[in-house]
């Protein structure tokens, strides 16, 4: 963080091609940088509190407006915010109100994104500590059917898959995410869609944030446990840690009344009903409320009840939060948690963000004061990523005896919805032009024009905008962002609807232009001259025709006349 709340990757498949997405059309527009006050530039307000000391009422409040400020500047529907000391939650609020108009309380229940990898990672160091799995033990120890291919790709450990070192990359988790599967056994049939995937980097070279990794995590604990995941984790881990209201599959979300989300559609939010996806609950589909959050970010810091201490031991969390891979520019990656800091403040933070379509929702850890911030927003934007984590940090911040650090919108946001739009409103334009000539032609005089010029000309015209089509609707989203047109229109339905318009507006003016140029070709064919054929002879003489006789007819054409040279 290096002193700033402007907080990276913190998506539940990684921010990454959402500010890829950014740059759709824009190859001719440059990079606009972020205007960050430098960490040194803001000074602490008032004393440090210490480690022991509750917050006081004054910086509660603080954090509650600053909540409000940030709520009306990202124009969430709903948030809920918890402040933890210890094993106690000292402070949450509510606001707003959810997908069907409800208020929000501390028992809504929200879905929270990649915060279900540090959950994942929570039980898998469970399990480890009951020497029911090794973290440095191959993936195909406990996964026979798991045979990748790539550099060493076999020498992948369950340690590879939480520290998101496997060598997979992004796009094998974004491309299988999602999948809204809620049928015995989907947890394992995601899993398996990887069983031939190809790594990229060796085990252990790099951090890629992935999905993937966490989908195989959830086989590993299926078959470690012999139980479905979801199940297993609300007995072994919610239900000890304090968090009784989690959702883990979607007859749990029926039962609590989970309420549609909200995505951004042109700046404003509008509700989104996915079903649930419990075959993504290992990466990304838990649901919890801020009291269900607030009991698992207390355990991270050591508290809670003797069951959720049971659940991992101290030495545990401590390898669990620390970073062992350098992930981005300021922070590293442990075991599903982002080991980072306030520069300025001299505090290390911990932390993990995540979203599904709809949700957002941030956990962050400060653990030499014992103190954890918990925020849940019900919309999202991939874009919007840093401004909804800087809700939590700003928070945090302040407690910290510091100033909050509110991030920007992403000023590539509305570049790129200016240019697709303006992009699928001139097509619209030209189709509309294109077709009135067609419908009502004008007057005009034929020319004479060579045929194959008319041909390359309606050719290459038909063909820029086939081009075009493929362009807006495969070429720029699996190259630039790294993902599909149907992720795009899930997470950023206005780029992605408005991407849609291009293709279809493209081929409906590709379609009018072949039609004009078959049309300008019909007059070269009835007036060009067959090869060989005789040049045509001069014009006919004028007939004058003779005055009329005394009985009207005229000579020499009156019916039963004879011709013949008039009589004296």
């Amino acid at each position: 963080m290096s002193g700033s709340s402007g907080v990276r990757g913190a998506r539940r498949g990684g921010v990454a091609w959402g500010r890829r997405l950014s740059a759709l059309g824009l190859a001719a527009v440059a990079v606009m940088g972020m205007a960050v006050p430098p960490a040194g530039a803001t000074p602490p307000v008032g004393a440090v509190p210490s480690a022991q000391a509750e917050p006081s009422a004054a910086a509660l409040d603080r954090v509650d407006a600053y909540a409000e400020e940030q709520r009306a500047r990202t124009r969430v529907p709903g948030m809920a915010l918890a402040v933890v000391k210890g094993g106690d939650v000292v402070h949450r609020r509510a606001w707003g109100e959810d997908g069907n108009g409800d208020p929000v309380t501390r028992r809504t229940p929200f879905l929270v994104g990649s915060l279900s990898k540090p959950i994942t990672a929570t039980a898998v160091m469970h399990l480890a500590e009951a020497d029911r799995l090794r973290l440095d033990a191959p993936v195909r120890r406990y996964l026979p059917w798991f045979e990748p291919s790539g550099p060493e790709a076999r020498r992948m450990t369950v340690r590879h898959l939480l520290n998101q070192t496997s060598g997979m990359t992004e796009r094998d988790g974004l491309t299988r995410a999602d999948r809204f599967d809620n049928a015995p056994g989907g947890v394992e049939r995601v899993a398996r869609s990887l069983a031939q995937v190809r790594t990229v980097t060796p085990p252990g070279a790099r951090h890629a944030y992935s999905n993937a990794n966490y989908m195989l995590l959830g086989a590993v604990v299926e078959r470690v446990t012999r139980r479905p995941f979801g199940p297993w984790l609300r007995d072994a881990v919610l239900r000890p840690l304090g968090m009784d209201g989690a959702i883990v599959n979607a007859r749990d979300a029926e039962r609590r009344g989970l309420a549609p989300g909200h995505r951004y559609f042109f700046g404003r939010t509008t509700p989104f009903e996915a079903p649930f996806d419990a075959s993504g609950v290992p990466y990304g589909y838990v649901g919890a409320d801020i009291d269900d959050l607030a009991a698992f970010a207390a355990a991270q810091l050591g508290g809670g009840g003797p069951a959720a201490r049971a659940v991992v031991s101290p030495d545990g969390l401590r390898e669990l939060h620390e970073g062992t891979v350098k992930a981005g520019t300021s922070h590293r990656y442990g075991l599903g948690w982002r080991d980072d800091s306030f520069d300025d403040l001299g505090e290390r933070v911990v932390w993990h963000g995540g979203a599904t379509p709809g949700f957002h929702g941030t956990v962050a850890l400060a653990p030499g004061r014992d103190l954890a911030v918990v925020v849940q927003h019900n919309a999202y934007n991939p874009l919007r990523d840093e401004q909804l984590n800087s809700t939590a940090f700003g928070a945090l911040r302040i407690l910290l005896g510091g100033r909050p650090e509110p991030a920007p919108a992403d000023p590539m946001l509305a570049t790129l919805l200016t240019v697709v739009t303006g992009t699928a409103l001139a097509l619209a334009l030209a189709l509309t032009w294109s077709v009135f000539r067609l419908v009502r032609p004008g007057s005009r005089k034929s020319r004479a024009r060579r045929r194959g010029w008319v041909i390359a000309r309606g050719v290459c015209a038909a063909a820029g905008l086939l081009l075009l089509a493929f362009a807006a609707v495969y070429v720029l989203p699996r190259q630039v962002t790294g993902v599909d047109l149907a992720q795009i229109l899930l997470f950023v339905p206005d780029a992605g609807r408005t991407l849609v318009a291009v293709a279809v507006l493209a081929c409906a003016l590709a379609v009018a232009r072949g039609a004009h140029t078959v049309r300008a070709l019909r007059p070269l064919t009835r007036t060009a001259p067959s090869p060989g054929a005789a040049p045509a002879g001069p014009p006919a003489a004028r007939t004058t025709a003779a005055p009329p006789d005394r009985r009207g007819a005229s000579h020499p054409s009156a019916p039963g006349r004879p011709s013949g040279p008039p009589s004296a």
